[in-house]
């Protein structure tokens, strides 16, 4: 069972991201093409998922806005980990240092993230690389707690005090014995960001504080569809159902990796 949520989300999660990559060749149309005479078909064997209020191809546009909201996702995953984890060990290590950096990530994290994700882009502007770095600001400070945390304890650990002893220097002893034992749970807290990046791409750019509405991501086309639920649902539903099983497959890959990393964790059904 432990490794069965990792293989069921590793396969939905890698068939997704085939569609997406693969997206240009399994359709012709473009996304951004308008076609007036064609508003708002039902699906059909010309447009798998119809077409929406100006005619545009809503088959390829959701899987460009599949494209959009993994790469969001991966990149926020990625950077807030990196530097988050980056933080995390150098308030860790430094008793000096701690007590001040962790002061401004608890104000951080104090600001809800929706909010402080609007704020940044309200400053930054409409882009994907703004949103990209409004939610890597978002996540940074919790990947910097944990990454903290666990350094505090793996610091009282005796291999390291042995390190200490025989005149290690702090900062190999950080690279050889405290690194490793913080790349375990940053992977899977990776994850988890990944999935709440995508989440707040798709807030972001349903209250057009996201990417530009020109683009076709998971977001904007909800947002164009909202107005037109009576008329045609479907316009929500494609969307709505990427998003939807995207985000469980990026859940469940990261339960069946912490299940399986974390020795200390039971086996759950």
């Amino acid at each position: 069972m432990r490794r069965g949520k990792l293989w069921v989300g590793g396969a939905l999660l890698a068939a997704i991201v085939a569609i997406a990559v693969l997206s240009p060749y399994l359709v012709q149309a473009d996304p951004r093409a308008l076609a007036p005479g064609s508003r708002l078909l039902a699906p059909s064997a010309a447009h798998w998922f119809g077409t929406d209020q100006l005619g545009r191809d809503l088959f390829a546009r959701v899987l460009w806005g599949a494209r959009i909201s993994l790469f969001v996702g991966v990149s926020v995953a990625v950077l807030s980990a990196l530097i988050g984890t980056a933080i995390g060990m150098l308030s860790g290590s430094s008793r000096g240092l701690d007590a001040i950096v962790m002061r401004v990530m608890d104000g951080v994290m104090s600001i809800p993230a929706i909010l402080l994700a609007i704020a940044l882009m309200a400053v930054a502007g409409a882009s994907v690389v703004n949103v990209i770095a409004a939610v890597t600001v978002v996540e940074i400070p919790r990947v910097a707690r944990l990454v903290r945390g666990i350094v505090l304890s793996l610091r009282e650990q005796p291999y390291v005090e042995a390190a200490i002893a025989a005149g290690t220097t702090p900062p190999m002893i950080m690279i050889r014995h405290v690194l490793p034992g913080v790349v375990s749970p940053i992977i899977v807290q990776a994850t988890f960001i990944w999935a709440t990046a995508m989440i707040l791409e798709a807030a972001l750019s349903f209250i057009g504080a996201g990417t530009p509405p020109s683009t076709p991501s998971w977001g904007n086309l909800l947002a164009d569809a909202r107005a037109l639920w009576q008329i045609r649902p479907t316009l929500v539903f494609f969307p709505a159902g990427f998003l939807f099983v995207t985000l469980l497959a990026v859940n469940m890959l990261g339960d069946g990796l912490r299940d399986i990393l974390d020795p200390r964790q039971e086996p759950r059904i």
